[in-house]
Formats: structure tokens, sequence, C-alpha cells
């Protein structure tokens, strides 16, 4: 069997910004590695970078788990919106 491209090589990550009620603290989100979170006024923002749909999942089951309301999941890949 011929092995084919490496295809997580090719994957291009994609940055998204996670608005969740509460003000989390960056020390809360460390098990889930590099996400960064910014708390102001009751919500708090976490960005994060990933490569696969999985990844953004993940993060978002983790937030659920823990009874985190999460308000919004938006793409954030720059002014030009996400690739496409």
């Amino acid at each position: 069997m011929k092995a084919g491209p490496d295809r997580s090589a090719a994957r291009k990550a994609h940055h998204y910004r996670i608005t969740v009620r509460g003000d989390l603290t960056q020390r809360f989100v460390e098990p889930l590695e590099e996400v960064f979170v910014e708390s102001t006024g009751g919500k708090s923002v976490l960005g994060c970078e990933v490569a696969d749909p999985a990844k953004l999942q993940a993060i978002l089951e983790w937030l659920y788990a823990r009874g985190i309301e999460i308000v919004s999941v938006v793409p954030d890949d720059g002014p030009d919106g996400v690739d496409g």
C-alpha cells in the first residue's frame, strides 16, 4: 500500500473566539492548552487555534461539562474572515 501525503501537515489552523458567560481565569483554562482568556464585565472571551473541528468540539465539550454557558463561537482568521 502506497503512503499518501501527510494530510495533517497540509491542514491550516483556524482561530476562534469563544465567548462565555462569567469571568474565567487563565488558570481555569490551563488544561485546554493554547487557549487564552480575556475577561471583562461578566463575560470571557477565549481565543484558540485549532487544526480540525474535533479539537474545537473537544474545547466546547470541556466547557459545557464544567457548566460554562457558551454565548458564541466565532471564526477569527484575520481581517478577511474565514478562508474558503
